[in-house]
């Protein structure tokens, strides 16, 4: 599902939460700003905008959000989900806590979240069975009756069950190419946390990239590093978080699910390049030929492009220095890696406006 802009005209708009007039899309309204500030209005909801009721095409076990937001300091906003699970509707599960900026507020994921419907894993949403519909709900702050959040876009990924074993499709006649002028950067070159830093990496090589490469690899990653961080997960690979930071940046972001490299080929034909949550361990059978590390339990790789033989082109961001980012892995493998790891999940993201696929919509 993908939200944006005058889409929002169908929610339903309480507590002083009103459709800006251009271009259309939920905000706070100065009158009720001071009524909503946090944390009041954290307790009671007064100011929320729900989604209508959603009917998935197919039963779902797994719901992802992202979004875009203006936050400006002092406000923030709640991004909530539940799910119905044979004919009856779960709690409201919060999927994060946003601001872009980390001075008045600290942007966290929450812990501890479960029913006997659903339970939350810092940024998804995991049902204990099937579900047939969903529903979005936004509650908005503002901790000075001033500053007046509002959100442009929201995207909800739901799917299938992830699968357990993983087989990848053969590769047929397809696009194939290489992006040109994608960054390299690693991750591994930071003494002061870089281990853990593939997710921002990812981001920073792919912002830099639509802003003509000119910027620095350090100076994207440790901008990426500060505007993404999770003050509960305590790090810095909440997919949600990834998004909404690239869309603070005036980017289009979303997290999404695919179920091939197949089915990215577009993507790339676009010149778009995609980040995908991938892990694998050479030492139990799931190999990743060629990879920097000999296992990891969840990893962010970006990929560029495919070559003659369909294998994919990664700028991997764990290799050991800038000069050994560009890698090609064997397709069945990566597709492998990444479906059986996260059920597909990628990040998508570019320029307002640029022309891409159709994806998203319920």
């Amino acid at each position: 599902m993908d939200v944006r802009d005058g889409d929002f005209s169908s929610w339903d708009m309480r507590g002083g939460v009103t459709l800006s007039a251009q271009p259309g899309y939920p905000a706070l309204s100065l009158a009720a700003a001071t009524a909503a500030r946090a944390p009041a209005a954290y307790a009671d909801g007064a100011a929320y905008a729900d989604s209508p009721e959603l009917y998935a095409g197919f039963p779902f076990s797994s719901a992802i959000a992202s979004w875009a937001a203006d936050t400006p300091e002092g406000s923030h906003l709640e991004v909530l989900l539940r799910a119905r699970i044979g004919g009856s509707w779960s709690t409201w599960f919060s999927m994060g806590l946003w601001a872009s900026g980390d001075q008045a507020f600290r942007r966290q994921s929450l812990a501890g979240q479960s029913d006997a419907f659903c339970r939350v894993d810092t940024d998804t949403l995991n049902l204990n069975a099937p579900a047939d519909a969903l529903q979005a709900r936004i509650r908005l702050f503002s901790a000075d009756g001033r500053a007046i959040p509002r959100l442009s876009r929201l995207c909800i990924a739901y799917s299938e069950p992830k699968p357990s074993i993983a087989h990848a499709t053969a590769p047929v006649p397809g696009w194939r190419g290489e992006l040109k002028g994608v960054p390299r950067c690693s991750q591994m070159i930071y003494p002061d946390g870089g281990k853990i830093w593939c997710s921002p990496t990812c981001v920073a090589m792919i912002l830099s990239y639509w802003r003509g490469g000119t910027e620095p690899c350090e100076e994207a990653i440790r901008s990426a590093v500060r505007g993404v961080y999770d003050g509960v997960f305590d790090g810095h690979g909440n997919w949600s978080f990834n998004a909404a930071y690239a869309a603070s940046q005036g980017f289009d972001a979303c997290v999404a699910r695919f179920p091939s490299l197949g089915a990215l080929e577009p993507w790339l034909k676009a010149g778009v390049p995609v980040a995908l949550s991938v892990s694998w361990n050479n030492d139990e059978g799931r190999a990743l030929s060629g990879a920097p590390l000999s296992k990891s339990s969840g990893h962010l790789t970006l990929l560029v492009g495919f070559d003659d033989a369909g294998n994919p082109i990664m700028h991997e961001p764990a290799a050991p220095s800038n000069e050994e980012v560009r890698r090609v892995y064997a397709r069945g493998e990566l597709e492998a890696r990444w479906l059986s790891a996260s059920g597909g999940a990628c990040y998508l993201i570019y320029p307002r406006g640029h022309a891409v696929p159709a994806f998203g919509l319920p």
